[in-house]
């Protein structure tokens, strides 16, 4: 009973924040994060469902809100809930972007929690990186920091287990190219990257095909992804190995 009141108040905690607060959604997107100078604000939803070694089959839901509150600066924040595996994460962030003569340069950092309630283990993640983003191409490298805490507790709910580990700073790096300029209204595209919206990796590469197309109704465009991610080493408390696909929307107003 009470681990089912905190998982209820997690969930109703995680859906607060998540209307009330960009990530790296726009490489899963694929499609043109720069502010249009009409809309500032945007809302990204997807549901995902994938297959892993560890936990099985999968499914769950994230949603991302942005605002930009300048032609250069947005903030945003994010959640996702993957049920059976019992994972619940919340990220904010922050966007300054530098035009160029070719494309735009966008200065990240984050600051990411993922909930592992099924391991009792919680991941915390800071990443500073920047993305140098061209018309049909992306690519990102930075730095991010990992903290792992494990957990357990007994019958009577009392801390028997209490371990940390932070690991050394570990690069970021990602890679995008797609068929089409990003602002044509259907694209498909290529990736390879040591992370996903929710997770880094040390070394290992994920890699995928991505894909966005604009839809009738004003302001929204379908998105979606096909991902591998290949065996790991550290960054897999919840898997070592795992195929995934993301369907969602983007909304702008």
């Amino acid at each position: 009973m009470h681990n089912k009141i905190q998982t209820y108040f997690l969930s109703a905690l995680i859906l607060l924040v998540s209307f009330s607060a960009q990530g790296q959604t726009f490489e899963t997107y694929g499609g043109d994060r720069k502010f249009d100078g009409i809309h500032r604000n945007e809302v990204y939803g997807n549901l995902v469902y994938g297959y892993n070694v560890v936990s099985g089959h999968f499914f769950g839901e994230s949603a991302t809100y942005t605002r930009h509150l300048t032609d250069r600066w947005s903030v945003s924040g994010s959640e996702q809930a993957q049920f059976l595996k019992r994972l619940y994460s919340l990220d904010v962030a922050g966007t300054y972007r530098v035009p160029l003569r070719y494309g735009n340069l966008y200065c990240d950092a984050r600051i990411l929690a993922n909930f592992y309630r099924k391991w009792s283990t919680n991941e915390f993640i800071a990443d500073v990186s920047t993305a140098w983003v061209t018309s049909y191409t992306d690519l990102r490298v930075g730095f991010s920091f990992i903290h792992f805490h494990k957990y357990d507790v007994n019958e009577d709910y009392k801390l028997f287990t209490d371990a940390s580990y932070t690991e050394l700073p570990n690069i970021t790096f990602g890679f995008g190219v797609n068929i089409r300029p990003r602002s044509h209204p259907w694209n498909l595209g290529l990736y390879i990257r040591n992370y996903d919206q929710f997770y880094y990796e040390t070394w290992n590469i994920n890699w995928g095909i991505r894909f966005h197309a604009t839809l009738p109704w004003n302001g929204t465009k379908l998105f979606g992804e096909l991902n591998i991610r290949p065996s790991g080493s550290m960054s897999q408390l919840a898997t070592r190995y795992e195929t995934s696909a993301k369907l969602g929307l983007k909304y702008v107003w």
